[in-house]
């Protein structure tokens, strides 16, 4: 149709969608960069483009050319404003001057804060930063390491803080939080020493920031009294207030594996909704007072109430980036429907999403804004413009099959798994959570007497319940490699075919399409050949070792470690079933996350220096084999050869690092060996056996501390790479620069993992190193030097 409605005459539906879809593409392909582009660079492009059109206009005068270079500076225009934004987000980062320093801050608390096992953490407004660097960052994350201290959203404190960059963890296929933080406009982040409370702002002279957190943060406390100490109190926080850091990691998991992860946050899902039923509300409202239709009509009415109703909960949740993106396209579709401008849905689809990237740029780093728009995409070319409506039971049973089969490539590409129960658990969880328990948490907000929050809490209990009984059904997960690139967009056209109503010749073929997707299978290593992964765990151990069959797995970090890095890992690299399980020793920074791997995957062995009343020793009657680490087990996986060199069976000690089992992987070419946290001690003892040979690779004992890597050790084992695991700036400062000079004075190249992120090797005929960092990189990566 002609878009004369709302577009100049000279613009039909077709131009306006490639418009838009160059615009799109500019703003997105910005996000792609390993480094932003220099503006001299943008603006010859701009100038090339202008030229090429003056050409064209004098000589050719081609109205396709024409347009072929409008299109391509609008695509310019998106590209160079997607740069502008994000280098202005980025010139905000930490100067490197501040690094490690520790300076006076005063500013104004603008999150609710978060408490953890290590105290509190929230957003800080900087007013005044005491430093003699001009350096004006727009929030910044702190820590402070005390769970009493009575810190409170909107009021001013004054902090003495270390700063530090923003850094995160970079892993083969988890979650990055560098660009987490770059979207949320996170500058730095810093630990508090000291702290004093200032004096509040006379609410008069407050700015409606501040008035909105600290009214929020009242109503997180009043929901803390409301419930106790109830166990769905954090899904209410979740549902109501947006504040999803009181959820455990099990209930997470749960949520994740049963795939209604989108219903416990602020989703569009729960935004259109309340929306929904209050605009149903108002017009049964209308319909029994009838002399309402005469100030506003009922229709409108309802697009009204309905759009004041989404904005109030935008509002109370905090104003999130993804409720940004529902409210914006909300609006959008409201005012279409005010005004009765019948465009097609596609191009009301196209609209919004260029909006929202035009607002936000930096949403095309979300894959949550991706997974929404896609999915909703989708679903609006599946249901909408029927023939002959559906029955409403069928039009929701349709809804299922279709949200269910768009997010089959969706989330096998991002997460390499797929909730089968998930059309099982949506059909159930929907109307619940969506219908009845959020508006109830949203009405118990301004209930005194807490009854309708401490009935939706229940409520969501008895939903987990189920949701529980869903996780145990056979199959209820199927995890699948992650399949290439360039296999969705094949899967998604065909997923769209699937989609066509029946009479279509073709819509079987988009079977076809979405084929290879789900066959994808990684070729296997060849026999003889290994690689070793050591993740980036932060301050601890974790190494991935695999064979054409077979892994292991020595240590596993700290506990946030499994879910986040060691399960994505275990995914991306296509491992089904873990052979052994190598827990080195007593320390929580190499074996927190056992507990939780055991409960999350299948592992055939484990191999520990752990006490007999461990709890992972003692409460694992599912694993078939569980026994201690000692020097001479030895086994050979595909032409791979697997050594325990350390601890002596015989060993006696109270020193939980002198127990840390070592262990040497090797083909017939190279070598790599695992230390864990042997002590100089230890490395005398074996060079006295004579059982420690060159190896290629060593991960360097105890994090690269002064009590290892005694200068015989590094002469007797001559590593070509020296693999140092530790923390970004962790409070040990490991590794220490003495060691790493030991290591290269003899020649061995340092790889520190807080700066490489994972660190990859690949033990063939020859032996390839690869970094995390350098595999993948990114423009908002923070550069090692900081």
């Amino acid at each position: 149709m002609n878009l004369n409605e709302i577009n100049p005459p000279c613009i039909n539906t077709r131009q306006y969608c490639v418009f838009l879809l160059a615009l799109i593409l500019g703003i997105t392909t910005v996000q792609l960069q390993a480094k932003l582009t220099e503006g001299s660079l943008l603006s010859m492009c701009g100038l090339i483009l202008g030229g090429l059109m003056l050409i064209n206009r004098v000589l050719a005068n081609n109205p396709l050319f024409h347009r072929v270079i409008i299109y391509m500076g609008i695509y310019l225009i998106g590209f160079s404003y997607a740069q502008h934004f994000a280098t202005q987000r980025l010139a905000q980062r930490l100067p490197i001057t501040l690094v490690g320093q520790s300076v006076k801050i005063v500013g104004r608390i603008i999150s609710i804060p978060e408490t953890n096992q290590f105290g509190q953490r929230f957003l800080l407004e900087p007013d005044i930063i005491y430093s003699e660097t001009d350096w004006h960052p727009t929030q910044i994350q702190v820590a402070v390491n005390n769970k009493q201290l009575a810190i409170k959203a909107g009021e001013r404190w004054v902090f003495e803080v270390k700063l530090k960059p923003v850094h995160g963890q970079i892993n083969p296929a988890s979650f990055d939080l560098e660009s987490w933080f770059l979207q949320n406009n996170i500058a730095a982040t810093a630990t508090a020493k000291q702290s004093q409370r200032l004096a509040d702002t006379p609410f008069h002279l407050a700015n409606w920031k501040t008035v909105l957190q600290s009214w929020r943060g009242r109503l997180n406390e009043q929901t803390s009294e409301k419930l106790a100490h109830h166990p769905y109190s954090g899904v209410l926080k979740a549902l109501a207030l947006g504040e999803q850091s009181q959820i455990s990691a099990e209930q997470w998991w749960r949520f994740s594996q049963t795939g209604i992860t989108h219903l416990i946050s602020i989703s569009g899902l729960h935004i259109t909704m309340l929306a929904g039923l209050v605009a149903a509300l108002t017009r049964f409202i209308w319909r029994y007072i009838p002399q309402l239709n005469q100030v506003i009509p009922a229709p409108k009415a309802a697009i009204l109430f309905g759009v004041c109703a989404a904005t109030a909960y935008f509002i109370i949740s905090g104003m999130g980036i993804p409720s940004q993106r529902t409210i914006i396209m909300l609006m959008i579709a409201s005012a279409l429907i005010w005004q009765h401008r019948p465009i097609p849905l596609s191009l009301a689809w196209l609209t919004a999403l260029a909006i929202v990237l035009l607002v936000d740029p930096l949403a095309a780093l979300s894959i949550g804004f991706w997974l929404s728009f896609l999915s909703v995409g989708i679903l609006l070319w599946a249901c909408a413009n029927r023939i002959h409506p559906a029955a409403r039971w069928r039009e929701w049973l349709s809804s299922q099959w279709a949200a269910t089969l768009a997010m089959l490539p969706l989330l096998l590409f991002i997460f390499g798994q797929f909730p089968l129960v998930s059309p099982l658990a949506n059909i159930i969880a929907i109307p619940l959570i969506s219908i009845v328990i959020t508006p109830l948490a949203l009405l118990g907000l301004i209930d005194p007497s807490g009854y309708l929050l401490r009935l939706a809490a229940d409520l969501m209990a008895d939903c987990d319940t189920i949701l529980q009984w869903c996780t145990h059904l056979p199959l209820a997960t199927w995890q699948h490699t992650q399949p290439p690139f360039y296999l969705l967009p094949p899967a998604l056209v065909g997923v769209m075919l699937i989609l066509l109503p029946r009479g279509f010749s073709g819509r079987y073929l988009g079977g076809l399409l979405l084929l290879p997707l789900l066959i994808f299978s990684p070729a296997k290593l060849p026999s003889g050949t290994f690689r070793a992964i050591t993740l980036d765990v932060g301050q601890g151990l974790s190494v991935l070792i695999q064979t054409r069959h077979h892994a292991l797995l020595f240590d596993t970090g700290t506990q946030s470690n499994a879910d986040r890095v060691i399960l994505p890992a275990f995914r991306y690299f296509n491992i089904g079933q873990l052979d052994t399980l190598l827990l080195s020793h007593n320390d929580n920074d190499h074996i927190g996350g056992g507990s939780i791997l055991l409960q999350r995957w299948p592992i055939r062995q484990i191999l520990h220096s752990l006490p007999a009343e461990h709890p992972i020793v003692q409460a694992n009657a599912t694993i078939k084999s569980v026994s201690e680490c000692h020097a001479g087990q030895n086994w050979r996986w595909d032409d791979v050869q697997f050594n325990v060199l350390w601890p002596p069976a015989d060993l006696v000690t109270r020193q939980d690092n002198a127990k840390g089992c070592v262990i040497r992987v090797a083909n017939t070419q190279h070598s790599i060996l695992i230390t864990a946290d042997i002590g100089k001690a230890e490395e005398s003892a074996l060079l006295s056996q004579a059982i420690l040979p060159a190896t290629d690779v060593l991960i360097v004992p105890h994090h690269g501390s002064k009590s290892s890597s005694s200068p015989e050790f590094i002469a007797a084992t001559q590593p070509k790479y020296a693999v140092f695991s530790a923390g970004f700036m962790n409070r040990f400062g490991h590794p220490k620069l003495e060691i790493i000079e030991r290591y290269q004075v003899n020649h061995a190249q340092p790889l520190i993992t807080s700066q490489l992120g994972a660190v990859h090797f690949e033990f063939g005929d020859q032996l390839q190193m690869k970094a995390e960092r350098q595999i993948h990189p990114h423009y908002w990566y923070t550069m090692p030097n900081q």
